[in-house]
């Protein structure tokens, strides 16, 4: 934020100054209006809406600029509700965000331009952090996204070349990983498991061999399979056993190409070759699982016999899985 106070001592000592005067003609109007930006912003802003409307200053870019500096410090003092996250819906952010649109259309100097940009881009990083702590904060997905497209919005006006390419990859695997670990550990919540599907494809649409999101995808799918083993009722008849067994291996054959394709990639990828053991073992596809079972043995790996959920790309252990590495 130092960028952003040296701007603002330019900016005050020049234009608000000058569109104060213009206004009220008073003699002290330049020392008035640098101390209300600071002291009075609320005032500071009556003044300079003032500004943007006076014949002579509405058509000036750096009138726009600074309306756009201090309608930011007012949002900073209003809107700000924990360290680096804002409100999700400002309309003190959205005025910033037009005024700066404004000055743009009306063609302002290198300098000023700058400004703009420098004031756009620290916006951009507020909904950027909101996003991410929307996410982790009340795990609201649609709120999170929200403002992750404001981010990308508002970062787009003041660098429009910009690649958001691994903005959306990063953003929708946390996305994903977050969720698919949500429906691992309750596998009624459908809602977890069809926002980890939608934003892992995403993720995948943009690099189809992203390890990451192969394994969690792979994975997810597997560790639905297992769960419909391990809730099966001991005493089921055979019609409800096969349908179980049908459902378990149409999600294994689901699991195994996003695995796979990790694997394919890095053969001593751990959690690629655990996933396929037990893939292929839910297959009963007993050379392939027996191949796998003896190359992580060859690492120091244990694995159980029974269809038992696989960790999550996040390293956190689960309850069930008994991987024991003796390495």
């Amino acid at each position: 934020m130092s960028k952003l106070r040296n701007i603002y001592k330019s900016l005050l000592t020049g234009i608000l100054v000058f569109a104060a005067a213009v206004v009220f003609a008073q003699p002290d109007a330049w020392n008035r209006a640098y101390s209300l930006v600071r002291e009075n912003p609320v005032l500071a802003a009556q003044i300079i809406d003032s500004v943007i409307v006076h014949p002579e200053t509405k058509d000036s870019a750096s009138s726009w600029t600074v309306r756009a500096f201090i309608y930011f410090e007012l949002y900073k003092r209003n809107d700000q509700i924990a360290d680096k996250r804002y409100r999700l819906h400002s309309p003190l952010r959205d005025t910033v965000v037009s005024s700066l649109k404004k000055s743009n259309k009306l063609h302002p100097d290198e300098i000023y331009a700058e400004y703009n940009r420098t004031l756009l881009v620290a916006i951009s990083a507020h909904c950027f952090n909101t996003a991410k702590d929307l996410l982790q904060d009340s795990m609201n997905h649609q709120r999170s996204e929200t403002a992750y497209n404001k981010f990308k919005e508002i970062k787009k006006t003041a660098l429009p070349q910009h690649n958001f390419k691994q903005d959306d990859i990063n953003y929708y695997l946390a996305v994903g990983s977050m969720y698919s670990e949500m429906f691992t550990k309750d596998q009624k919540n459908i809602k977890a498991k069809e926002t980890a599907k939608v934003a892992l494809m995403k993720v995948l649409e943009l690099e189809p061999e992203h390890p990451s999101a192969n394994i969690n995808l792979g994975l997810m799918y597997y560790n639905e399979a297992a769960n419909l083993s391990r809730e099966m009722d001991y005493g089921a008849d055979i019609s409800q056993i096969d349908i179980v067994q049908e459902n378990m291996i149409k999600l294994a054959k689901q699991a195994e190409p996003f695995v796979l394709k990790v694997y394919n990639r890095n053969n001593n990828n751990e959690k690629a070759l655990i996933g396929l053991y037990y893939i292929y073992r839910m297959l009963n596809d007993v050379p392939k699982s027996d191949d796998f079972k003896a190359k992580l043995k060859q690492k120091g790996v244990e694995v159980d016999d029974e269809n038992v959920p696989v960790e999550d790309n996040k390293g956190e252990k689960k309850e069930e899985p008994n991987h024991k590495n003796h390495k």
